[in-house]
């Protein structure tokens, strides 16, 4: 079996795009839950990394312990990270960044924003 590398799009599978889905718990968000869509694009053959890509529009959620160790790349859009302590950090278009398992704050996007993520469980 030849092993190939995976070209993460923006734009999501060439053929499908992005596909609606629910990442966020709705019991979690401030106000409106936002209208969700991505695509995997890797899946290890042990099952606890994915990658890929995931958009959302404007939304505030609070996190009681980030579920994951994450690593995003944000591509379009804004999104605040206020962590329990009050601090908060703004990531735009560029900029990457790594969400730790149990981090507790606010996540908040001002705008729709999508980025690209690997998730380790």
């Amino acid at each position: 079996m030849t092993i190939k590398t995976i070209k993460l799009r923006p734009e999501g599978d060439p053929a499908t795009g992005l596909q609606s889905c629910q990442f966020v718990d709705p019991a979690n968000v401030i106000g409106e839950p936002p209208r969700e869509s991505a695509h995997t694009f890797f899946t290890n053959a042990v099952g606890n990394l994915t990658s890929g890509v995931w958009e959302a529009t404007a939304y505030k959620e609070v996190i009681d312990g980030y579920p994951v160790d994450e690593l995003m790349a944000i591509l379009e859009g804004t999104v605040t990270i206020t962590d329990a302590d009050g601090l908060s950090e703004t990531y735009s278009v560029g900029d990457t960044f790594i969400m730790p398992k149990g981090f507790k704050g606010v996540w908040e996007n001002t705008e729709t924003m999508r980025k690209f993520y690997m998730i380790l469980e």
